[in-house]
This record gives C-alpha cells, sequence and structure tokens, in this order.
C-alpha cells in the first residue's frame, strides 16, 4: 500500500514541514520495494534522475518543491515522463528530497562565504563556519552532539572540534587539509585535553590560540 497516494491526506501548500517529511518518506517507502524488480528499479532511479535534474535546472526552492509534490503527475508530464507502475508520488518525492539536499548545501556554501567576507573585512585570520566561536561553548546539549569548525583563511587548513556523548571516547578532533586525505586528528575522552589540543592546533597553525 501506497502511505503517500491519498489527496485528502495531502497537507497544505503552506505547511513546507509536513511536505519535507514526505518526500524524505518517499525513498524509505520506494527503493525496499523495488529491490525484487530490477526492471522497474533501473527505470525509477532514471526518472528520478531526470525529475531531479529538472528540478535543479529550474533552480526551484522549497516552494516549488512543494509545488511539484502538490501534483506529481503534473510535474511528471511537464519532464516528458509517461506515467509508470511506480505511483508519480513517490518518484516526485525521492527527486524532491535530492533538491532538498542541494539546497541545503547551497545554504551551507553561502554561509561559509557570508563568515570568510566578515572576518577578512575585520582583518581576522580565523572565520567560524559553524557552531560558537570559542571551544569551550560547544556541548552535547539535548541531542548529545555538536560541534564547531573554524577556517584558517590564508592556509584553507579547517579545524572541527565535535561532541558525540554516545561514544566511549565523545570528544573529537579533526585538522582538514586542502588535498590531504583523510584528515589528521584524535580522540578524547575528557574535556580538558580536548579543549587543550584544539587550542594548540590553532596556534600551532595560525600562530595564535
Amino acid at each position: 500500500m501506497n502511505p503517500f497516494a491519498s489527496p485528502l491526506a495531502a497537507p497544505g501548500p503552506a505547511d513546507v514541514d509536513a511536505w519535507r517529511s514526505r518526500w524524505r518518506a518517499a525513498g524509505e517507502a520506494l527503493f525496499p520495494t523495488l529491490m525484487t524488480d530490477p526492471p522497474s528499479y533501473a527505470g525509477a532511479v532514471e526518472t528520478i534522475g531526470a525529475l531531479a535534474a529538472e528540478l535543479g535546472r529550474r533552480r526551484a526552492d522549497l516552494p516549488a518543491l512543494v509545488a511539484a509534490m502538490t501534483d506529481p503527475d503534473a510535474f511528471l508530464a511537464e519532464c516528458g515522463r509517461r506515467p509508470s507502475a511506480v505511483p508519480a508520488t513517490l518518484l516526485v518525492g525521492v527527486a524532491c528530497g535530492m533538491r532538498e539536499r542541494d539546497l541545503i548545501a547551497e545554504e551551507v556554501r553561502a554561509g561559509h562565504r557570508s563568515a570568510i567576507e566578515r572576518s577578512r573585512a575585520a582583518g581576522e585570520a580565523w572565520a567560524v563556519l559553524g557552531g560558537p566561536e570559542a571551544i569551550e561553548d560547544v556541548t552535547g546539549g539535548a541531542s548529545g552532539v555538536a560541534c564547531c569548525t573554524h577556517l584558517h583563511i590564508p592556509s584553507g587548513v579547517e579545524i572541527r572540534a565535535s561532541v558525540d556523548a554516545w561514544s566511549p571516547e565523545p570528544y573529537r578532533i579533526d585538522v582538514i587539509e586542502p588535498g590531504v586525505l583523510p584528515p589528521r586528528g584524535g580522540s578524547f575522552t575528557r574535556r580538558e585535553p580536548w579543549i587543550a589540543e584544539f587550542h594548540r592546533v590553532r596556534a600551532e597553525i595560525g600562530g595564535s590560540p
């Protein structure tokens, strides 16, 4: 049974969060059912790729994704795709999920650019790409997981400090250097040496903690 097929259960166009839940769930509902039907699986993957490419070409934002989900058969037709045994709602839903991930990545990149521009304008060598400016303020919070990422602008080296309260070694430092894989880093069981290592690495890279 397709839980996405009933138009009576569809959220309103303004309820972006509800639609987001639907297209994120579409993949979970679609791919397991197709694993035993290779021809249908291949056709669905091809169609989803074409739909996602079209959403990208249109620079579709969240309201545009909601519009596509509101009438998936119409969007399928606009893209020159014929109806198949796979419900259009699932095909369009997975494509919308792919486009949403692209939007999130674009938003993250834009945020990084803004942080770098602000730091350069202030004459600072470091930009905070995510999380708090002070590692001392990084805590797991309610979820138990948190991080901060600092970029040394002249060298392009990132330092990522993360907390995962559910890990045996909950504190971690990763140093991400351009063109160097894998990142170097280490984990800690206690908070104090983790903080000390963060400041040591910052001083090593940028000359100041």
